[in-house]
């Protein structure tokens, strides 16, 4: 069976939802002969989350208490005629009937065919009469709109079905939204081919600035679209990662649809299918990512990430803030050795060593004599320190090969909407044991990717650009000592994991921002607390049962919570 045959059976049954479900299983395992794992767990994914022909039938019956007009604003250029045939076809399908499709040609000559599909009253068509790039295309289009909402939409790309009823869904049980993206897949070939899915978080500030995570189908606000001013052509090739990173320093009411909305057509002009279509498009966001930075009056510096359309950020240290190193060597035989190995590793000159351990001295620190009750020592220290951030270090250190590491978590620590920055950890193998903790996988939470080469290339990256988290493990991050403080005291009552969730969902309680660095990375023995105890966890879940029923905002629910290295959750 050649891939058309497996497509054609597959559309057979996507058009046969009944038949479909129940036939899940022998197709699955059809599926697996022909599919990667991550393909037939897509496909699989598909047949159980998205609608049937029934609630398709349902939802074109549905009437929402606000019915808000919203218009799909498209740039044209040479457009084949089937991308803009599929265009209408899946918006004359549409459940949801109250949208208006704006076209604007910048084509050097009138596309001669989009006079057969304007007998529909909401297909609006403008010949620009010269090409404008994306931007001004767009920009055209938009000034067609009279909707209350605008969708910006490619010319050969397609929504679902069911894409602007979920839109409007999700606007009625959020009125005050400004800014609405959802999650993508790539769809290739005459068969309609779906995978490469792409499950995003909930709105990551830092994620964003690290990645264009939103790309598209992005809906805007009209008032706000006024603000934004529309596209901008100086930035033509990664426009929309400039309109939504504006987007987001104008309002907060930002949403995440937890559903594929959108696909994104995979051929050879475009990025989806070949990389190399638009280099210039890396090289622009670049300037998208310091420009915004600029405006937010940070300093930093942007280059190439790891992988193509990641990039690195360095956040500068804005003077020299204090950083008290809280050093927990009651455990460690030769202290002596040990704290000098810290000392040795730090280029940053304000910082104060505070080292607890028995009959300790060295020039330079201050010791500070073991109490039995661990958390209660920390929080007793903590709260008489002067110092701007604070780290705790344990005997479970061995080393960290960046000599700027207190430069790279200090410089993001002192963004003002930010709590605590956190490290990538690893063991004496390379394996990861740390890059942030999710929470509510496997129970109250778990870390993500341990046991993972810590060099490897994950879902979005993960393992290699900074990004917002719920938490991070409390030793080993840098902490800001007056929002610590804030937010209260290391619970003593928790241990281990269930400590530094109990922690980072103050922070996030107290509107600051959990970041975790993975280019800052240091080896540990391990993370020998990084254990759950039973009795804890009911005392945890009850404490932040509301927290828990909503999920982690930084981790989509189409992943699974079960598995640590990330699949799709069936």
């Amino acid at each position: 069976m050649d891939m058309n045959q497996k497509m054609k059976i597959y559309n057979f049954l996507d058009k046969h939802p009944k038949l479909k479900t129940n036939l899940v299983k022998p197709y699955r395992k059809m599926m697996k002969k022909y599919t990667t794992n991550e393909e037939v767990d897509y496909n699989q994914w598909i047949i159980q989350n998205e609608p049937n022909a029934k609630e398709l039938r349902n939802q074109k019956k549905h009437k929402f208490a606000y019915q808000p007009k919203i218009s799909i604003v498209v740039p044209l250029y040479n457009t084949k005629e089937y991308f803009l045939q599929e265009i209408v076809e899946c918006l004359k399908k549409q459940t949801y009937s109250n949208w208006e499709l704006c076209l604007a040609d910048g084509s050097p000559k009138p596309l001669e065919f989009i006079q057969r599909y304007l007998k529909d009253v909401r297909i609006k068509y403008s010949v620009i009469g010269e090409n404008k790039g994306i931007s001004g295309n767009t920009n055209e289009a938009i000034k067609m709109a009279t909707g209350d909402y605008i969708g910006l939409l490619d010319h050969d790309d397609l929504l679902p079905v069911f894409s602007l009823y979920e839109v409007v869904k999700a606007i009625n049980e959020n009125p005050d939204a400004q800014f609405l993206y959802s999650d993508e897949d790539r769809m290739e070939g005459e068969f309609h081919k779906r995978y490469g899915v792409f499950f995003k978080p909930d709105f990551s500030k830092y994620t964003l600035r690290s990645a264009n995570y939103i790309c598209h189908f992005s809906v805007f606000k009209k008032e706000l679209m006024d603000k934004l001013g529309g596209e901008r052509s100086e930035y033509d090739g990664s426009q929309d990662f400039d309109i939504a990173i504006r987007a987001s320093e104008l309002t907060d009411q930002i949403y995440h649809i937890p559903k594929v909305l959108y696909h994104w057509r995979v051929h050879q002009e475009s990025t989806a299918g070949n990389t190399d279509s638009k280099p210039y498009a890396y090289e622009v966001a670049k300037n998208v990512i310091k420009d915004h930075l600029k405006r937010s009056q940070i300093e930093v510096k942007v280059t190439d990430g790891l992988t193509l359309g990641s990039y690195d950020l360095k956040y500068l240290v804005n003077g020299s803030p204090k950083v008290s190193l809280i050093v927990d060597a009651r455990e460690v035989e030769k202290t002596n050795q040990f704290v000098k190995k810290i000392k040795d590793s730090l280029c940053y000159k304000n910082i104060e060593m505070i080292v607890i351990a028995d009959d300790f001295k060295m020039l330079g620190t201050k010791p500070i004599k073991p109490e039995e009750n661990i958390i209660r020592q920390y929080n007793e220290i903590i709260a008489n320190l002067d110092s701007d951030y604070f780290m705790i270090l344990d005997d479970q250190f061995v080393e960290v090969k960046n000599e700027e590491w207190v430069q790279d978590l200090v410089g993001i620590a002192q963004n003002e909407d930010v709590g605590m920055v956190g490290m990538k950890l690893y063991n004496h193998e390379n394996l990861v044991e740390h890059c942030g903790i999710i929470l509510g996988m496997n129970g109250a939470g778990d870390l993500l990717y341990k046991g993972a080469p810590k060099d490897a290339g994950t879902y979005m990256q993960r393992l290699k650009i900074i990004h917002n988290v719920s938490a991070v493990y409390y030793r080993y991050a840098m902490i800001d000592t007056k929002v610590f403080q804030a937010c209260g005291q290391l619970n003593e009552i928790y241990r281990g994991l269930l400590t530094s969730l109990d922690l980072g969902l103050k922070m996030l309680k107290n509107k600051k921002q959990v970041v975790i660095n993975p280019q800052v990375e240091m080896e540990v023995k391990s993370l020998r607390e990084a254990y759950k105890n039973q009795e804890q966890e009911i005392c945890f879940r009850s404490e932040w049962k509301q927290e828990l029923n909503a999920g982690d905002k930084y981790y989509s629910p189409n992943l699974s919570k079960t598995n640590t290295g990330l699949s799709i959750n069936i």
